[in-house]
């Protein structure tokens, strides 16, 4: 018998690693789906049925049927409450690790803290699980060294805090610092040359810049 060619050699090689690759397990980034340390699957299925179309739809492991619903708290014993009812799977389960890891940390195991340590890690004293989005603020601002009174209280957070956008809320309860330009443009009297530069309350309301009184 004569020896395989090369070329056909090297295409039975190819095909084995190509096989191989779809079976091993695999680590790091890309796909969304994918396994972790090579420890096996980011959720395991050892109790799920072995029919994948129950679950899944087509080739593809990360959409699956219109039909597919799944008692989290029942099989769980973990409920998902607002919007992490509505969560797709993978946003927790996924190629980071095994979820426990993660919900033992709390709201920073899969938000970041973009306040950078600043605002403490009780996160739910800004949200809930209904919405990320922040409520109460202006209360919880009174009870700041800057209670938000008559025009304050209607200003963008932003217009304050220049990095509020990205959850930075540094900032100062200094006048001149949002009011620069206003401060520049006081020509009667003319502030700046009298040395009008601070302590602002003296004579300006906050209900409206333009309503100033001598005291």
């Amino acid at each position: 018998m004569s020896k395989p060619k090369k070329p056909v050699l090297f295409l039975l090689a190819a095909a084995l690693f190509l096989a191989a690759a779809c079976v091993a397990p695999r680590a790091g980034t890309g796909s969304v789906h994918r396994w972790w340390s090579g420890l096996g699957p980011v959720l395991p299925h050892d109790t799920f049925p072995t029919d994948c179309k129950l679950c899944h739809v087509g080739a593809g492991w990360n959409k699956l049927v219109d039909e597919f619903s799944f008692d989290h708290e029942k099989e769980t014993g973990y409920r998902l409450d607002g919007a992490h009812h509505e969560a797709q799977c993978l946003r927790c389960h996924n190629d980071r690790g095994p979820v426990q890891a993660f919900v033992a940390r709390g709201c920073a195991g899969c938000h970041e803290d973009v306040h950078q340590g600043d605002l403490g890690q009780d996160c739910t004293t800004c949200h809930n699980q209904r919405t990320w989005t922040p409520q109460g603020m202006i209360q919880k601002h009174n009870r700041s060294r800057f209670p938000l009174v008559g025009a304050h209280a209607l200003v963008s957070c932003h217009r304050c805090h220049p990095g509020a956008r990205v959850g930075n809320f540094t900032a100062d309860n200094e006048c001149v610092t949002c009011h620069a330009a206003d401060l520049a443009n006081a020509n009667n009297p003319p502030h700046i040359a009298l040395g009008f530069v601070d302590n602002c309350q003296r004579c300006h309301m906050p209900t409206a810049w333009e309503q100033a009184q001598t005291r």
